[in-house]
């Protein structure tokens, strides 16, 4: 049992570490985080600090993939306490005054925990929640009445997160004539310092070690249909595989360069719209048709305009049949939303083949993209011109260089693309490698 605490500003991992020995401690929770982590059933993860100016933040459906599987999750103090009291329904256990108030609605937006910090955790800007607690406890205490607490307040408030510190109060003071109650809360602060958000995740943390985290319950919600399409993307993204490489980049890198995937794309999507497996290609095709057509599908249902869109002018004039097969392989796609796109090594089985060659490839393309984009910060994948990643998808793809428009789209359909521009936007990650290695 292993217990992951993603901690940054609001408490050290050295102080994590005093109350918990054994805790693994990691940066800010962020966007993919908590899919990298693999914890098991058995493991406790402890969100406290997490970012959300810098990167994408956590996503709530990151956490019930967590919660889904029996994993125990906290949160307190900041991030960690806005997700619980938003996830406190599904099994997220909160800790704190913090995820109380937010729970209770008595506060509601991000930046009452937000603080600007160095890369390595230093806080450089003061919470919000810190500086309401401590003009509270003046009030309590008579340094400044109730009425002067509210204005010091509001002038907080209207500071961006980034910019949210005592002396930056202390200038907003001076200009709304507060300065004596301002000079009165900065003496009593100092003399009686108090950090509501250092006091929560500590007592989080000491919750853990005792053993009082109740056992969540989420039996009532883990059979619905939660997992979206983005859940089973994130979830292809994030874990890593073999080289480090996750899932989705394998796949990526086969459905661009490997000449055999849309043979094997075409026999996933037909098995699962069949029913099953078939012995052989011709039963197998036999069977998506019939399927089709018992749901009312079939080539003579489809517009004129409708046919073109999915075929070429030459498929236009195949077996109608045939036809009807391409159009479903190619409106199938990758879409997470369908089980057909794997989300996992295991339901990749069959589609994919080789991985350890691919994705010994794919590191290396994503080292070399690295050391290009070292060199010059102007060089970046997302400099590269769309017309040469175009030529040459169309030369590894065996396409005349003519080839434009619904030939290009169907010939990345065939590899579970969207279109070709969705091809060429996942191509620009291995673009520079794979020029390289044919040049």
């Amino acid at each position: 049992m292993t217990t992951h605490v993603l901690v940054g500003p609001t408490v050290s991992a050295s102080r994590v570490r005093e109350i918990l020995p054994g805790a693994i401690c990691h940066p800010p929770v962020k966007h993919g985080d908590l899919l990298a982590l693999a914890a098991s059933p058995a493991d406790t993860v402890v969100i406290i600090d997490g970012v959300w100016h810098q990167s994408a933040p956590v996503r709530h459906k990151e956490i019930l993939a967590l919660l889904a599987t029996g994993t125990t999750v906290v949160g307190a103090a900041s991030m960690g306490a806005l997700r619980a009291a938003e996830l406190a329904p599904y099994g997220m256990h909160g800790v704190g005054q913090v995820y109380q108030d937010y729970a209770a609605g008595l506060l509601d937006a991000d930046d009452e925990v937000a603080v600007l910090h160095s890369p390595t955790g230093r806080r450089l800007s003061e919470a919000l929640v810190n500086i309401r607690a401590a003009l509270t406890r003046c009030t309590a205490a008579g340094v400044i009445t109730a009425d002067e607490a509210v204005a010091l307040l509001a002038i907080a408030r209207r500071l961006p997160y980034d910019r949210r510190s005592w002396a930056a109060i202390g200038h907003g003071a001076r200009t709304a004539h507060l300065t004596g109650p301002y000079d009165r809360v900065n003496l009593w602060r100092t003399t009686n310092p108090h950090d509501l958000k250092r006091e929560d995740a500590e007592t989080a943390l000491h919750r853990i070690a005792e053993g009082s985290v109740p056992v969540a319950d989420t039996d009532w919600w883990r059979g619905e249909s939660w997992r979206t399409s983005f859940v089973r993307y994130w979830t292809a993204g994030h874990p890593a595989g073999p080289d480090g490489v996750p899932l989705l980049a394998v796949l990526q890198h086969q459905q661009l360069y490997d000449p055999r995937f849309p043979a094997r794309w075409r026999e996933r999507v037909l098995t699962a719209v069949g029913g099953g497996p078939a012995d052989g290609a011709a039963l197998l095709e036999v069977a998506a048709i019939k399927a089709a057509a018992e749901q009312g599908l079939g080539l003579a249902h489809l517009t004129a305009a409708q046919a073109a869109y999915w075929l070429t002018p030459d498929e236009l004039l195949l077996d109608p049949n045939e036809a009807l097969l391409r159009i479903i392989v190619r409106s199938a796609r990758l879409d997470g939303a369908w089980t057909v796109w794997p989300a996992t090594w295991d339901e990749a089985e069959g589609l994919l083949q080789d991985t350890r060659t691919t994705a010994a490839s794919v590191a290396t393309a994503f080292r070399l993209n690295t050391a290009v984009e070292a060199a010059d910060p102007r060089r970046t994948t997302a400099h590269l011109d769309p017309e040469r990643i175009g030529r040459h998808l169309r030369d590894a793809w065996g396409l005349p260089g003519c080839a434009t428009g619904v030939v290009l789209d169907a010939a990345a359909r065939d590899r579970a693309f969207r279109d070709f521009t969705g091809a060429v936007e996942v191509a620009r990650a291995f673009y520079l490698h794979s020029r390289a290695a044919t040049a």
